[in-house]
């Protein structure tokens, strides 16, 4: 069997062909292949990944090659946003819980991919986190975690796979191939993402506002945790709110699932640390706050984001590309819409608007800015130059930015 790799971060490709070729399968540079493997950045609709499909060539990606070397539990974690999160406080919490956990150390911009760093597989008794992407999911042919984490579905990364229907399709790979042994973690209030999955043959348990029913899980009640497990409830101060509180639950619950009881979950859930680019506060001039949201390439992550400033003066900083893999983003009906509420909502709450680079020309057509600058270093300096002493920088793009772009921001501080 040959193979054919397609994958840019060289320690990724290496990877890849070391794990392919200790599976007997020869690693061809050109020719016929048959199989193709492709990066996490591979677009659905990429022309390469069209063809193979068409000749009948499977395609897969690293995360599948890594995480079929995993011998204890797999935690798939995916979703429109959160996954990161989820799976760092999942991270933290069976760490604390005195768990062995594996998951990636190396994956670009702080994201929990399956990637080089697992390349050596994980004994029985470590649990494998992995968050999966729909580019990571739509690719893959063998999805079979044994805790399945789906934190919401909405219209997003459309144009990564031709069609909305497409997208949740590649979503909802995470979950196909459970049965009544697995574990699936849900959110009881967003019936829209359940209504996307379908009937799943798995155990539920939930997280989200408290459910009315008797449904278990781990839910948000008032100022509260609560640990719904056999009957009982375990209740216990939130350490977070907002979208934090969302991961600290969903992670909760797929420790549940894990096997940890809930007094354990209770003494070992805290402050999640704050994850580089997701709404991580760095500290700036003259006792401005700059918080890092530069991963917030979707309008439904930075209107979350801006909901959750506190209060006093914000200056927001928008922009980025809006073709940076190729087809303009936002562009289905369905993310136009949340677009133009996301950016609404934002003139709304913002002091200072400031939009930066290619996808200025998007949203000055939906609002009104402050500030328009080409360069994304340039924003951020009339963003400093407009903020009170003492304010704060939101930088949640709400369009994709270069990887460069990021590491500015996270070496302000």
């Amino acid at each position: 069997m040959r193979a054919r790799v397609r994958i840019a971060d060289v320690a990724d490709r290496l990877c890849a062909e070391a794990l392919l070729r200790a599976d007997g399968v020869q690693v061809a540079d050109g020719g016929h292949a048959d199989l193709l493997v492709v990066d996490e950045w591979t677009p659905e609709q990429h022309p390469e990944v069209v063809a193979a499909r068409r000749q009948g060539t499977p395609v897969t990606v690293l995360a599948e090659l890594v995480l079929r070397r995993a011998r204890g539990p797999v935690v798939g974690v995916t979703g429109t946003a959160g996954k990161t999160s989820t799976c760092r406080a999942l991270e933290q919490l069976l760490r604390s819980a005195g768990r062995e956990v594996a998951v990636s150390s190396t994956a670009r911009s702080s994201n929990a991919w399956p990637d080089h760093s697992l390349a050596d597989g994980c004994g029985p008794e470590v649990v494998t986190i992995a968050e999966l992407t729909s580019t990571h999911l739509c690719h893959m042919r063998e999805v079979h975690p044994d805790v399945a984490v789906v934190t919401l579905i909405r219209p997003d990364h459309v144009e990564l796979h031709g069609s909305l229907a497409a997208y949740v399709a590649a979503k909802r790979r995470l979950v196909e191939d459970l049965d009544a042994g697995d574990w699936i973690v849900l959110p009881a209030d967003d019936p829209a993402t359940c209504a996307a999955l379908g009937d799943v043959p798995a155990r539920a348990l939930w997280f989200g506002d408290a459910a009315p029913d008797a449904r278990e899980g781990v839910f948000a009640r008032g100022e509260e945790m609560v640990i719904r497990w056999s009957g009982a409830e375990t209740a216990f101060a939130a350490p977070v709110r907002g979208t934090a509180l969302r991961a600290a639950m969903a992670a909760a619950a797929a420790a549940l699932a894990l096997g940890v009881p809930p007094a354990t979950i209770r003494r070992a859930t805290a402050v999640p640390a704050a994850v580089p680019h997701r709404l991580r506060p760095v500290p700036g001039p003259r006792g401005i706050t700059v918080y890092d949201d530069t991963m917030a390439a979707t309008p439904l992550k930075a209107h979350a984001a801006m909901r959750e400033m506190p209060p006093g003066p914000v200056v927001a900083v928008i922009g980025g590309d809006d073709a940076l893999s190729g087809p303009p983003v936002h562009a289905s009906p369905e993310e136009d819409d949340a677009l133009a509420a996301a950016l609404a909502d934002m003139r709304q709450r913002a002091d200072v608007v400031v939009a930066f680079g290619p996808a200025h020309r998007r949203i000055t057509a939906v609002i009104p800015v402050d500030v328009v600058a080409g360069a994304f270093e340039d924003a951020l300096d009339a963003a400093m130059a407009a903020c009170p002493d003492g304010g704060a920088v939101l930088v949640s793009p709400m369009f994709p930015m270069r990887p460069a772009e990021r590491e500015h921001v996270a070496t302000l501080g």
